[in-house]
């Protein structure tokens, strides 16, 4: 019996399946790994995901999880609503904002934490700034990442708590990168920057106050979420994202010198910035009690209806 080349390199690989020469695939070889489009503000607050990309956790999970990034909030939401992204890290307040006006989204993992005594943002002004007062603020130029997002937020509730009129200050939008160079140009007379930007350019301006105070103390600051239409079509992804999340806070949170190398191959700042800056507190659950402060304060000088934390918090089916 003849047989054709195509049959007999068919046979040769069978014999060679069978004698364990080439391995048959696994499960996880077989298939390929998900994707997902991630959308993340690139700072410290988020760096989970850079952590969990460098130290192979989301490949173990079979995630291919493709990082793009965004310089706020509402942007990070506009785009997940459109379908340009599966999963965005925002900060709460603007999800709740989000929600409120329609856009279905929910939290599915949590991010930074705020903690006031050791803080990772601050309202700063130029060092020859006349400055010292948030009453002192009164018809200045004070540069924030987002007009509806916590930094907006925060700056007119700690203005209105120690003893100056929010309302008589004027906003403008600018990405945290380009807030130091306005302030030493004297385009804006005050900016609410986050680290690694704070520590990067401390020479170059005075720390006002820490503006991220005038929500709380401590609460959940920015977090992970997705619409619900894709939660409801990818709730496995979901929750490997989620589980990977809580894997990375875990080791961040106790390894601030591996986890500042990485951060340094993704951002770019100096060496002698990674050392020196604050380091965020990774959250490991999305509390309620958390993310109900930011969603007041959002409610408050944004004019909407403050929802219950509740709301914003995915509960996988049981």
């Amino acid at each position: 019996m003849r047989f054709s080349r195509s049959a007999l390199l068919l046979l040769l690989s069978a014999a060679l399946f069978s004698c364990g020469v080439i391995p048959a695939a696994t499960p996880a070889q077989a298939q390929a790994p998900a994707v997902i489009n991630l959308i993340q503000l690139p700072a410290d607050n988020s760096a989970e995901v850079y952590y969990a990309q460098d130290l192979g956790f989301f490949k173990e999970a079979g995630l291919d999880v493709r990082i793009t990034s965004m310089t706020n909030s509402g942007a990070i939401i506009a785009a997940l609503a459109g379908g340009a992204g599966d999963i965005g890290n925002t900060v709460i307040g603007s999800a709740a904002q989000a929600r409120e006006k329609g856009i279905r989204v929910r939290f599915i993992a949590p991010a930074g934490l705020y903690v006031d005594s050791a803080p990772t943002s601050a309202l700063v002004v130029p060092k020859d700034s006349p400055v010292k007062s948030a009453a002192d603020l009164k018809g200045k130029t004070i540069a924030v990442s987002g007009l509806n997002d916590l930094t907006y937020y925060a700056t007119r509730a700690w203005i209105d708590k120690n003893g100056g009129n929010s309302a008589a200050s004027k906003y403008v939008e600018l990405p945290f990168p380009a807030m130091a160079a306005a302030l030493q140009q004297h385009r804006i007379d005050a900016a609410y920057t986050i680290e690694p930007f704070l520590t990067a350019s401390r020479n170059d301006f005075r720390i006002l106050g820490k503006a991220g105070g005038g929500v709380a103390p401590r609460y959940q600051a920015t977090g992970w979420l997705a619409t619900e239409n894709w939660i409801d079509s990818h709730a496995d992804l979901a929750l490997r994202f989620a589980a990977v999340i809580r894997k990375t806070a875990i080791w961040a949170n106790s390894h601030h010198k591996e986890s500042a190398a990485i951060l340094l191959k993704y951002t770019h700042i100096p060496p002698e910035v990674a050392e020196k800056m604050t380091r965020v507190e990774y959250s490991l659950t999305l509390q309620p009690a958390l993310l109900q402060p930011p969603i007041d304060v959002a409610a408050k000088y944004g004019g909407e209806k403050a929802i219950p934390a509740d709301e914003l918090i995915w509960a996988p089916a049981k």
